[in-house]
């Protein structure tokens, strides 16, 4: 290999080594979610989906039975005639031994009602977990934008500081020269030492929005670079909500409309076949006091009509419930409208700030190359100088914040609409 290609490699693997690892808010989000204890609960909500309807299932699997019994009888039955060459001989202690087995055949659609109750159920709860965990993303974006907004400081106070460095230099060789005072050295020295605190206090803060994100994602972010979010300029009109609440209304309705069917299920017939196998003392021969084994077999008819008692009153409580579903999620959409159209002109005043910024800058910047040229005319102080300089990176910084404030609004936006 040559010696030029060995450089290239060496430098390559150099840059691979010092450069910092990056992240961006989408993954931020994901191991947030993954990383927050809740999360665990959807796996346990749909094991117990599982083993419930399995248990549901298990309706149709024939229903075996086993009992046996030993009783003593003061009086047993007596036949009022005797049969010449047979005698009767009923004991008074009597045994036996049963299995029953019963297979239901009909049960009005009582098992598959029941199958689909425990999986809406399972769905509210699951819908309810989502929405739960909604409010964590809000939490890990408005820490993100943060770490954001303290980069854009940090980054803007280094440039602010190596503008005043450069002017010390310059203040140097007036200073030795005669041309300017020491004190004018001292002030640019002043607003230096301004810098160096203020990057002190923006790095404190980062560390401690680091630490908070690092304890939400459950992943170490200290030295990582965390890549802006780039948003479009947003539409504005009908605002339309697709929040998780609206999942978790449509499942509480669903489960109170399958409430409402099993109320008339339940007032349908059972039908069974039932099988008995015996063995006792006596057997279905009751004259007999040997012991005997035995069979019976039939269909069993049973309607419980108890129900009807309370039918008027269970469905009035279904219809009670449903309505106040109903109210809850027009009252939410109401709120969440009148919260979105307000997030919305947010975002349209952060983005009308934003674009007076720019202007701002340039006009700052002009009165800052101005003023310089006349301090070194003689035509103004330093403190003038210093002013000017402090207006420009004021504008700046100004800048910065707003489009972070844009960034934040519009994340608010799609917060609220869900979208």
């Amino acid at each position: 290999m040559s010696k030029t290609k060995t450089t290239f490699v060496l430098s390559c693997l150099c840059l691979c080594l010092t450069a910092k690892a990056q992240t961006d808010l989408e993954e931020c989000i994901r191991l947030a979610y993954g990383n927050y204890p809740q999360i665990q609960e959807y796996d346990l909500i749909e094991a117990s989906r599982g083993y419930d309807i399995n248990s549901a299932a298990k309706a149709w699997i024939p229903q075996l039975s086993i009992s046996g019994k030993a009783s003593w009888q003061s009086t047993v039955v007596e036949m009022p005639f005797s049969i010449p060459g047979y005698e009767f001989n009923i004991p008074h202690d009597q045994y036996g031994i049963t299995a029953d087995i019963s297979q239901q055949i009909w049960d009005g659609g009582a098992s598959a009602i029941k199958r689909k109750l425990i999986d809406t159920q399972a769905d509210v709860k699951a819908r309810q977990l989502e929405v739960n965990m909604y409010a964590l993303r809000s939490r890990v974006q408005n820490l993100y934008l943060g770490i954001n907004l303290l980069d854009r400081q940090m980054e803007l106070n280094e440039v602010l500081k190596t503008n005043l460095l450069r002017t010390l230099e310059e203040m140097d060789t007036l200073v030795e020269n005669g041309i300017a005072l020491s004190s004018d050295r001292d002030q640019i020295k002043v607003s230096i030492l301004s810098c160096d605190q203020q990057k002190l206090a923006l790095e404190s803060d980062r560390r401690a929005y680091v630490q908070m994100l690092s304890l939400l994602t459950g992943r170490d972010l200290h030295g990582e670079v965390f890549k802006e979010p780039k948003e479009e300029p947003q539409k504005t009109g009908s605002i339309e909500i697709a929040r998780p609440e609206l999942d978790l209304y449509d499942a509480q309705a669903k489960q109170i409309s399958l409430q409402r069917d099993q109320l008339n299920i339940n007032l349908s017939p059972r039908l069974n076949l039932n099988i008995q196998a015996g063995y006792g003392r006596p057997g279905l021969n009751m004259l007999s006091g040997e012991f005997d084994p035995y069979i019976v077999t039939g269909l069993k008819l049973q309607w419980n009509l108890g129900n009807l008692y309370t039918l008027k009153n269970d469905r009035r409580k279904s219809d009670a419930e449903a309505s106040r579903i109903e109210l809850t999620r027009k009252s939410f959409l109401l709120n969440t409208t009148l919260e979105a159209t307000q997030k919305e002109n947010e975002m349209k005043k952060a983005a009308e700030v934003l674009a007076c910024d720019e202007q701002i800058i340039a006009l700052r910047e002009n009165i800052r190359e101005s003023a310089e040229k006349q301090y070194k005319e003689g035509i103004i102080k330093m403190n003038d100088y210093l002013n000017m300089l402090d207006e420009e990176f004021k504008a700046r910084l100004n800048s910065n914040v707003h489009a972070i404030q844009y960034i934040m609004a519009v994340f608010d936006l799609k917060n609220t609409t869900g979208k």
